[in-house]
């Protein structure tokens, strides 16, 4: 009886498995397992889902990531019996990709320094890529890949190299899809401080002159441009660097003196000062007139740092400690401290 049994599920398992039974307990599992695909560029995988909404579903996973779903040019949805596969076309290979990416972690590096604030970043990715690339009259270059390795590309790929460029610098930034009279058109969301705003290298690099940085909805709609407002965040000013000015200002004015003689060291992702002794720096450190927390791994520290039961604020991509100044809704004065 007992084998009998046995031999009963093993059927029925073998049973619903030919009618196509979903191996995902929800659509959130789906949802993961499809992205991880794409995100690996896969160009080939199956799948257990055959609404006839899949490729929809597909090209909204993607949009996960601007620079992702940017990235595929075709998908097609085949299946035979009760297996389907999906097929992707990217505008790159696999291979192409870790080129790039290896690519832009030279170029951030030597473009980046621990000095700068997240403002003065986007300044230099800006004056970099406006630098490296020219725009293709032929309209050929429409990825990263074909950008770097010609040094043409139209919009889309000055968009995609800056997300990923200003993404290793931990600013967070969009790829916007929208229109600039009336013809189809791409440029960046930067968002600096909290807020939001928006910046079109490729234009920038046309008119020779950064008249797209940083900008409001309000100016770029008068230029002619024009966007699905809803799908993206609401930029409501124009930035001005008036924190970044005050807080370089306040620093010198305190007459801050170097305490501690050596270079900035970058390595695996982090950085650190190597004294002239050939030791890090660890602790509260002023170098170059600005003050410096480095932890005991001699790891240049950022953000809210409680140190001697009161909080600090280390700029994040600068690391250097900011003063008189408002963080967040927080204050902190001239010695860096928050005031409660």
């Amino acid at each position: 009886m007992k084998k009998f049994i046995k031999n009963l599920l093993i059927g029925l398992i073998i049973i619903l498995a030919g009618v196509g039974q979903p191996v995902f307990a929800n659509n959130i599992d789906f949802n993961t397992y499809a992205y991880n695909h794409l995100e690996n560029w896969d160009t080939e995988f199956e799948i257990y889902y055959y609404n006839s909404d899949v490729l929809e579903k597909l090209k909204e996973i993607s949009k996960k990531d601007d620079y992702l779903a940017r990235s595929i040019s075709r998908l097609v949805y085949e299946r035979v019996g009760n297996r389907a596969t999906i097929k992707v076309t990217y505008k790159t290979t696999k291979e192409q990709e870790e080129y790039i990416n290896s690519e832009l972690i030279k170029i951030v590096n030597s473009i980046n320094a621990p000095n700068m604030s997240d403002f003065e970043k986007v300044k230099a990715i800006n004056k970099y890529l406006i630098d490296r690339y020219d725009y293709d009259k032929s309209l050929k270059s429409n990825n990263v890949y074909s950008a770097l390795t010609t040094g043409k590309t139209i919009c889309q790929g000055y968009a995609m190299t800056a997300y990923k460029m200003l993404n290793l610098v931990g600013i967070e930034n969009r790829i916007i899809i929208g229109e600039l009279d009336g013809i189809a058109h791409g440029w960046n969301l930067v968002k600096l401080n909290g807020k939001w705003y928006h910046l079109d290298i490729t234009n920038n690099d046309a008119v020779g002159k950064n008249e797209f940085f940083l900008k409001n909805d309000k100016t770029l709609k008068s230029f002619g441009f024009s966007w699905e407002v809803k799908d993206y965040p609401v930029c409501d000013e124009n930035y001005e660097d008036i924190i970044s000015v005050s807080n370089q200002e306040v620093q010198s004015s305190l007459g801050y003196k170097s305490d501690v003689d050596g270079k900035w060291y970058f390595n695996n992702g982090y950085w650190y000062f190597v004294k002239n002794t050939g030791n890090y720096a660890t602790g509260w450190n002023i170098i170059d007139n600005k003050k410096y927390y480095l932890g005991n791994n001699g790891i240049m520290q950022t953000g809210w740092i409680n140190y001697d039961q009161k909080w600090y604020y280390c700029y994040y991509g600068s690391g250097f400690m900011a003063v008189n100044t408002t963080i967040d809704r927080y204050k902190v004065d001239s010695s860096g401290i928050l005031i409660e």
